[in-house]
């Protein structure tokens, strides 16, 4: 496996680079616990609900059905907090077993609460300490869920930054981590989301390209395990997000020609294939294990109770991307800024270029396929969240090329105006001036005069 030029160093280039982000990292998070704080005493959720909630309560609830309840059926869980029917829990549903009984199954993948493990712990340890309910749902634990998910959001935020630290300028990177943060509604789901998987797919995303591009510049066993127990944990949180494999496989391929040589390059170090190919498996049991002991088979499409389903042949490409109701490009209207950029990647990171390009198209194309395309009441598209620090790297290729002048300004006041907008569409879901689904062009319109 040849080693291939990814950039100029995996770490920040001096002590003063790495003062700078540490700095910006810890304002996002005072912010955000600021914006936390406000959202849960004012009761800004919709019908005043705590942290753990709605589809991250389905995510989450693994962890008291193991660790308080020792029962990962979930039926001692439902027993003492959720009337007795496990189907009260979000995303549970009653699905047939080989035996021929009936169980309770969560749909929801186990990566999400394996990266949330020790936080719990500290919950726990915390309701011991304050003599509140060791139930997995008293207020240490509703604190310590919300607080998962800001860490993995900020450790997210500064692999991303490492990672375009490789090709683009302190400033560029300054712009582009604070873009995506506000602007590409991040900033929600580490907040008053935080409990949903995608703070936890963002983090891992960006901790997958930071160790493809150590493993492809210096291949060594150790950086390979890594990378395939990163891929294997994204997995674990939602099978569809092994879409990552395409970025891994196709960094510094940058022409056809190129990619019978990377199938050469992989067969001459089938060690290090074998090794991360082997821990990503060992990584994905976990959930084969939970199928199986809950249904008796190893493999489960655990979404066919709720009739939930991928469409490859049928995306809905136009809704995903630009409609009203949950477009992409309509919420965060910075992201065609970080599309238009992704061009420029060819000749400042040329060696991400083909994967940043493939990556997004196919994660876009699974997202438009799924069968609930608008993925329920939410803020914006959520479920390309998880991709923004691939987004991140065109826009930086972007703000890169814009050096002086007035590309420099235009560039500069349209990424203000496009953050701008993404932040009064978080803060009106947030004080319910739009609804949390099917908002129409009129209640948006309406909603700039709420303030």
């Amino acid at each position: 496996m040849p080693r291939i030029n990814v950039g100029r160093g995996a770490a920040l280039r001096s002590w003063s680079d790495s003062q700078v982000f540490f700095a910006m990292i810890a304002v996002i998070g005072a912010l955000a616990v600021a914006a936390s704080t406000w959202i849960y005493a004012a009761g800004l959720t919709y019908g005043g609900e705590p942290p753990i909630r709605s589809d991250g309560l389905g995510y989450y609830v693994y962890l008291p059905a193991v660790f308080l309840d020792h029962d990962v059926t979930m039926v001692r869980t439902a027993a003492r907090s959720f009337g007795n029917d496990p189907t009260n829990i979000p995303g549970v549903n009653l699905v047939s077993t080989r035996s021929g009984g009936v169980r309770p199954l969560d749909k929801y993948g186990i990566g999400e609460a394996v990266m949330m493990a020790p936080f719990f712990g500290v919950g726990d340890a915390l309701a011991v300490i304050t003599s509140e309910p060791r139930d997995g749902f008293s207020w240490p634990y509703q604190a310590a869920d919300n607080a998962a998910g800001l860490v993995y959001a900020s450790l997210g935020l500064m692999l991303t930054a490492l990672v375009l630290r490789r090709w683009f300028s302190l400033g560029t990177v300054i712009v582009t981590t604070l873009a995506i943060t506000f602007g590409a509604a991040l900033f929600q789901y580490a907040t008053y989301d935080a409990s949903y998987s995608h703070a936890y797919s963002f983090f891992l995303v960006a901790l997958i390209m930071w160790l493809t591009l150590t493993v492809w510049e210096k291949p060594r066993l150790p950086a390979a395990a890594a990378l395939g127990a990163s891929v294997g944990l994204l997995g674990l949180v939602r099978l569809t997000n092994l879409g990552i494999l395409v970025f891994c496989l196709l960094v510094g391929v940058g022409r056809r020609s190129d990619l019978s040589a990377r199938a050469l390059s992989l067969v001459r170090r089938f060690d290090l294939v074998a090794i991360g190919a082997g821990v990503c498996l060992l990584t994905l049991l976990p959930q084969f294990a939970y199928w199986y002991r809950i249904t008796g088979r190893p493999f489960v499409n655990s979404y066919a109770a709720t009739g939930e389903h991928l469409d490859l042949l049928h995306p809905h490409l136009i809704g995903v991307l630009f409609s009203v109701r949950k477009g992409l490009f309509f919420w965060t209207p910075l992201l065609m800024l970080a599309v238009s950029g992704l061009p420029f990647l060819h000749r400042t990171a040329r060696a991400v270029f083909a994967p940043a390009v493939v990556y997004l198209i196919v994660m876009t194309w699974i997202v438009s396929s799924w069968s609930i395309w608008w993925y329920g009441g939410s803020f914006g598209m959520r479920a390309l969240i998880d991709e923004m620090p691939v987004f991140a790297l065109g826009l930086a290729a972007l703000y890169e090329s814009a050096r002086r002048g007035a590309a420099r300004r235009v560039l500069n006041v349209s990424i203000t105006l496009t953050t701008l907008l993404a932040v009064h569409g978080m803060l009106s879901y947030w004080l319910k001036t739009i609804p949390i689904d099917q908002v129409t062009f009129r209640e948006y319109l309406d909603s700039f005069g709420h303030y």
